[in-house]
């Protein structure tokens, strides 16, 4: 029985939401470490196991902000749990999947929840803390976040290792079923009473007929034939062209596209794009090369992949002082190099490589995460007016996304084209070996141009203003 009076009250709060975001952070990581067993288990291509974590991201994309704005509309306590529900039940179809289709299945009704978790974790918790308390709050928070990140390799690894992976999804029940108790015991109802009831139906079916298009000829393009894969293709353009179009004319749009006219908005923008679009393909490709390649099992393959996650749980500790000292533009440059050179370490790999060779170019990308990840939403925010901000924030994390499900399926496509054209001729270990690194030669690019985009339009502002209380909760909504 929770003892809940007006003093903890908002401490539960915290707590319930946290869970939420904790549950949401998790599974974003632990099931990386989970692919190769898959892949045996139920007999996965490749581009099955894209899937997986594909449409994870593109649902939580697509549907962030929409949900964002539903829970101003209808209450925020209700969608947040609502989207616990809908976690708990793709965990459930995930848990118990018979073939890779299914899995899929549960990964989108997964992505679903997570998008409503994502989009009101924060604001359930801005809802009912004080200013004085706000910021002691939002710190646990965030450092919720970067645990569940952190911790996410190591424990998905050792889950898969001495139970099965099947467990990476019946764990999540109980933690949601703990977080929908506190939730409900402790949250009053909050709503946005001045907020807008329209929704933009037709530029969410739009973005979702267009990414699903793009990234499915991207996914599939080694195993259908030519013309299924320009149809594909061709849908997905049209759609996003008709996106394009819709978010131009209505009312509460789902990207206001006119915020990349902001310099260092779009600077910030394009670090995060590249950025953690590349993490999603590092975290998909690495643990199966250490484990189906160099031979080290699911555990051991979650602590060496520790460097590209365990730094930023050190660099969230200094972030406020590094950014006073150094500036969001000095760090976020230096970071996005590093990360660069990170993965043009990981493209001298081979069928003879080993762990030694990796581990310098993970630690660089990890470092670059931890420079970045921080900074990179001040950054986007500073130059930002206030009435802007909850759009502005929901775009950037929609952004975050987006990247992931987008450069993992390039990345993928060409992994698969590089691997399938290289096994005739050579074994399963340098096939394998050679498309990690002609993708980690994809990837370098991306953050190459990334780095420079950053370094040209990010801007490192002075100290902001404290923003007036009716809209912090906006100024930090998402967060992923």
């Amino acid at each position: 029985m929770l003892r809940i009076t007006d003093d903890n009250r908002r401490w539960w709060v915290l707590a319930g939401s946290s869970t939420g975001l904790f549950v949401l952070m998790l599974d974003s990581t632990v099931v990386a470490l989970a692919l190769a067993p898959i892949r045996v288990d139920l007999g996965a291509s490749t581009a099955g196991l894209q899937w997986v974590q594909n449409v994870y991201l593109l649902t939580i994309a697509a549907f962030v902000i929409t949900f964002g704005r539903a829970g101003d509309v209808f209450g925020r306590r209700r969608v947040f749990q609502l989207g616990m529900a809908g976690f708990a039940l793709g965990s459930l179809v995930s848990a118990t999947a018979g073939s890779i289709d299914q899995l899929i299945v549960g990964r989108t009704i997964q992505g679903l929840g997570a998008a409503a978790l994502l989009a009101q974790s924060l604001a359930l918790v801005t809802s009912v803390f004080a200013p004085s308390d706000r910021a002691r709050a939002l710190g646990i928070w965030a450092a919720v976040s970067s645990l569940a990140l952190a911790l996410g390799p190591l424990l998905g690894g050792a889950v898969v290792e001495f139970a099965s992976w099947r467990w990476l999804f019946w764990i999540n029940l109980p933690l949601v079923a703990a977080g929908v108790a506190i939730v409900a015991a402790a949250t009053p109802e909050s709503r946005d009473e001045t907020a807008t009831r329209r929704f933009d139906v037709a530029g969410l079916v739009a973005v979702a007929v267009g990414l699903t298009g793009v990234v499915l000829a991207l996914v599939q393009a080694k195993q259908w034939s030519g013309p299924a894969v320009l149809c594909a293709l061709g849908v997905g353009v049209a759609a996003l062209a008709i996106f394009w179009v819709v978010e131009h004319r209505v009312e509460s749009p789902i990207v206001d596209f006119s915020l990349f006219r902001n310099g260092p908005y779009f600077g910030a923008s394009a670090a995060a794009f590249t950025l953690v679009g590349c993490y999603w393909a590092v975290m998909f490709f690495v643990p199966q090369y250490l484990q189906l390649v160099l031979g080290y099992s699911t555990f051991e393959s979650g602590v060496l992949v520790l460097p590209v996650t365990a730094p930023m749980l050190v660099f969230s500790a200094l972030a406020g002082r590094l950014i006073d000292r150094f500036g969001a533009r000095a760090l976020m440059t230096t970071g996005m190099a590093c990360a660069a050179a990170g993965m043009l370490i990981v493209t001298r790999v081979d069928g003879a490589s080993g762990y030694a060779l990796l581990l310098p170019g993970l630690l660089l990308f990890g470092v670059a995460l931890g420079l970045v990840y921080a900074p990179m939403s001040a950054a986007a925010m500073a130059a930002m007016p206030d009435s802007k901000a909850g759009i502005a924030s929901g775009v950037l994390a929609m952004d975050r996304t987006l990247a992931g499900a987008l450069i993992l399926a390039a990345g993928g496509a060409l992994f698969q084209h590089v691997e399938l054209e290289q096994r005739t001729g050579l074994g399963f270990d340098a096939a394998f070996a050679d498309a990690l690194a002609a993708t980690s030669w994809l990837l370098a690019g991306v953050l190459m141009v990334g780095a420079l985009l950053t370094w040209r339009f990010v801007r490192s502002a002075p100290p902001p203003q404290p923003p007036p209380d009716q809209h912090r909760m906006h100024h930090r909504r998402f967060h992923l």
